[in-house]
């Protein structure tokens, strides 16, 4: 009953231009309760194939079989035709720009791909234009191509969403919107709107009674400009002359009231509660609002006991509201003043490396808090890793001290008593000053110790100095001693005394010995040796000498004077050698005796 209580009228034209085949196509069905009106654009160059006609004849054929004028229904009306031209795709990818308007003769809803276009004129304006898909078109949106340049641009076929792309389509869906008598309505391919603007298919609305002439007046405009070539171009008018009115609106609405007076009371009582409810809503938000704007201020006051406070029931009213994300963020604001509080309770107890820790987890929290207190809780960590420094000095002190490295514990102190002393660490500052008063004493208590220690060490010194001077001069009287000994035994060894000047050796060696001069008792050693041996030479000499000596006295008791005169001579040589004075004298007196015997008997 629609259609037949409505009057649309179309009209279209659709040519080839200057080209030999006509890729672009239109069609539309009115039905009794919907009607639908499709023009698409070939932008293939497969000339078997007619990609435009096949894709409208998809949409059309499934719009016919449940009519719908929801954004649901369209895109899937896309996807469908998306489908079968790929399906049909045999020598080369078919593709196509596409428009679809639909209508219920009383409201209009149109949807596109590409850059085939819609508008609608009411009494004599453009009252809604279609935009591309494409390059050129984003461009404009970005007020970087003039609107009235797109006609002539360089990216204005440059598409970005068509029909029979791999990729996800994704349709631009239009709202729905009210139709008036009197409306038209244009769908065109880009074979008219290269060459002819909105203001010209405006122009060509005038004094036109029907859809035909707005074509026919178009189409002379296109061709009257006589350019060289011309895009297949295709122009649907359609003119709404009278849109549906409902024959029993009056009914409807009587009985929409009826229905609705009831309902509009309930929903009267209900705002009314509601309003009530959501006005103690309101003046609650206000309220933690109001909570946390105190607790940021105190917050910048550094008085961060009051701004946690704050803070708590600020997160309490936000917990009752159920502002999720508002409880998230005043939760994070709450947990840094719990971190400082914390932090700072550590720093009196001094726990100095737990609020040490404190601060940085605070410090960490800020961030997520507008970095409130930032600037507290970085003067806290100076101040914090500064008394930790002193305690550590202090510490390090102590460990030198026991290693009775004073020097460098004393240095410590001192600087552990300087930083306190800057950082008003009154009990560091105290604590480093006993320390080093303890380090004086002991050290006073040392120096004295060292003094009498000193003064004991000389005194040893001297008695051993006297010592070792009467030490010296013992050891160079014996020195003397030996080398005169030395001497009468080497006298005794010239003049062939071996006995003595063995005597006087090992005498004046002992002594060298005794005096620890080694080099000069070695030497007495060789000498000792040699001497030995001359002992050993003389006993052999002398034992031959006794023996001429007893044959001698044997020859001369057997009165063979000559022959013992001999043998006393030889004897009287090796004991001359062996500087035997004794035994010379002896045999001397003998010889004397022989020869006056031998005298007396001549």
């Amino acid at each position: 009953m629609r259609k037949m209580n409505s009057k649309f009228i179309t009209n279209f034209i659709s040519e080839s231009g200057s080209s030999l085949q006509n890729k672009d196509y239109f069609a539309f069905v009115e039905l009794d309760k919907f009607a639908i009106y499709v023009i698409a654009d070939g932008i293939d160059h497969d000339t078997d194939l007619e990609s435009a006609k096949i894709a409208v004849a998809s949409i059309i054929s499934n719009f016919s079989t449940s009519p719908s004028i929801s954004r649901s229904f369209l895109s899937k009306l896309f996807k469908i035709a998306n489908k079968e031209l790929i399906d049909q795709s045999k020598n080369l990818r078919l593709k196509a720009s596409i428009t679809i308007v639909v209508t219920n003769y009383i409201k209009v809803r149109y949807a596109l791909v590409g850059n085939t276009r819609f508008s609608l004129f009411r009494e004599g304006f453009l009252k809604h234009q279609s935009k591309d898909q494409s390059l050129t078109q984003q461009l404009v949106d970005r007020e970087k191509v003039q609107l009235d340049k797109i006609a002539k641009h360089t990216e204005r076929n440059n598409l970005y969403c068509y029909l029979g792309q791999d990729e996800k389509i994704t349709p631009y869906i239009s709202k729905k919107f009210k139709l008036q008598n009197g409306d038209v309505i244009t769908l065109c391919t880009k074979g008219i709107w290269e060459n002819i603007d909105s203001e010209e298919i405006k122009d060509g609305l005038v004094d036109a009674k029907e859809a035909q002439e707005v074509v026919d007046n178009v189409e002379e405009m296109l061709l009257s400009k006589q350019h060289k070539d011309i895009e297949n171009y295709t122009l649907a008018v359609i003119f709404v002359d009278k849109i549906y009115q409902n024959p029993k609106r009056k009914q409807t609405i009587k009985r929409i009231l009826l229905t609705v007076i009831p309902i509009i009371i309930l929903v009267a009582v209900i705002f009314s509660v509601w309003y009530v409810k959501h006005q103690k809503r309101l003046e609650q938000i206000d309220e933690m609002n109001y909570a946390v704007k105190n607790a940021n201020s105190y917050m910048e006051d550094e008085n961060f006991i009051r701004a946690n406070e704050e803070y708590k029931n600020a997160l309490k009213l936000a917990k009752q509201l159920k502002l999720e994300d508002k409880r998230k963020d005043i939760d994070q604001y709450f947990k840094l003043t719990e971190f400082i509080l914390a932090a700072d309770k550590s720093f009196q107890d001094a726990a100095y490396q737990e609020a040490l820790d404190e601060y940085l987890l605070a410090e960490e929290r800020a961030y997520y808090a507008d970095n409130l207190g930032k600037d507290y809780i970085c003067k806290k960590l100076t101040k914090t890793n500064e008394y930790i420094k002193v305690l550590d000095l202090l510490t390090q002190g102590d460990k030198k001290k026991e290693l009775e490295d004073l020097e460098g514990a004393k240095e410590d102190y001192k600087q552990a008593r300087t930083l306190a002393a800057n950082l008003f660490f009154k009990e560091a500052k105290k604590e480093a000053d006993d320390k080093l008063n303890q380090i004086f004493e002991t050290q006073a208590e040392k120096e004295k110790e060292q003094e009498e220690q000193d003064k004991t060490i000389a005194e040893e010194e001297k008695v051993q100095a006297q010592e070792q001077e009467k030490e010296e001069k013992e050891k160079l009287s014996t020195q003397m001693n030996a080398l005169e000994i030395s001497k009468k035994g080497d006298v005794s060894y010239s003049i062939g005394s071996y006995h003595d000047a063995k005597m006087y050796y090992i005498m004046a060696q002992e002594m060298y010995k005794q005096i620890e001069m080694y080099s000069f008792a070695d030497q007495l050693e060789k000498k000792i040796q040699l001497t030995q041996e001359k002992i050993q030479q003389a006993t052999v000499k002398k034992a031959k000498a006794d023996m001429y000596v007893e044959d001698a006295n044997s020859k001369f008791d057997n009165g063979n004077l000559n022959k013992a005169k001999i043998l006393y001579l030889l004897a009287k040589d090796i004991y001359e050698e062996a500087q035997l004075e004794d035994q010379v004298k002896k045999i001397d007196e003998k010889i004397k005796a022989i020869d006056a015997l031998i005298e007396k008997r001549n």
